[in-house]
């Protein structure tokens, strides 16, 4: 019995580690009047189950799949590529977004550190993009708050971009600030992490899905 006991015990811990070494499948665009401790722009993971009650509303865009769910009321179990509903009403939104991308690692993020803030003197290992961005206004969301960040474009000549974000997370398009269709562009956070991105030419104005325009530093 003790024996059991011990493999029940190991089992559990094993699926725990498990699940919390899951990275985000879906960040939250919004969510109201839920029964869920859950705030705008928090990632969620495959198998968290989210409780909106009777009046809940919730928009969520998944990262791989590029699918953006608007949910009213009801129980949400999140999945790899979607979600499952109970009791709730689903209406579902294919959008454009990089697939995941939009989420580098630590070590693709160090790799791409050499996006240096104009005035250093050389800048090296930079590779052509790390992601696209589906819309001209994107959201940046900082692991690090309270950080500046600049944006420069580096396929043609143009004034740096530099923002003072308050919080961990900044939507351009409440600046009023749009990038060009096509171009290629570094962002960096004072604090160290940077990469580059391009804006897809055929890219949207405005507050279109956050999964289409997400950035991670």
């Amino acid at each position: 019995m003790q024996l059991k006991l011990i493999v029940a015990t190991i089992g559990f811990i094993f699926s725990s580690s498990l699940a919390a070494a899951k990275g985000p499948v879906a960040i939250i665009e919004n969510i109201e009047n839920a029964q869920s401790p859950l705030a705008f722009m928090d990632y969620v993971t495959e198998g968290q189950v989210i409780e909106l009650g009777t009046n809940g509303r919730l928009v969520m865009g998944y990262l791989a799949s590029c699918r953006r769910e608007t949910i009213s009321g009801g129980t949400i179990t999140v999945g790899q590529q979607q979600s499952k509903v109970t009791k709730g009403q689903v209406l579902l939104e294919d959008v454009e977004c990089d697939g995941g991308n939009a989420q580098l690692t630590g070590q693709q993020a160090a790799a791409s550190a050499a996006l240096a803030f104009r005035g250093t003197k050389k800048k090296v290992g930079l590779r052509k993009t790390d992601i696209t961005v589906y819309g001209t206004s994107p959201v940046v969301l900082l692991r690090q708050a309270n950080a500046e960040i600049n944006i420069e474009r580096t396929d043609q000549h143009s004034s740096p971009i530099t923002i003072q974000v308050t919080g961990k997370h900044i939507d351009l398009a409440d600046r009023h600030i749009e990038l060009v269709k096509g171009g290629l562009y570094t962002i960096r956070a004072k604090t160290g992490q940077g990469l580059s991105f391009k804006v897809d030419k055929y890219a949207l104005h405005g507050k279109i899905a956050i999964v289409s325009r997400l950035i991670e530093l």
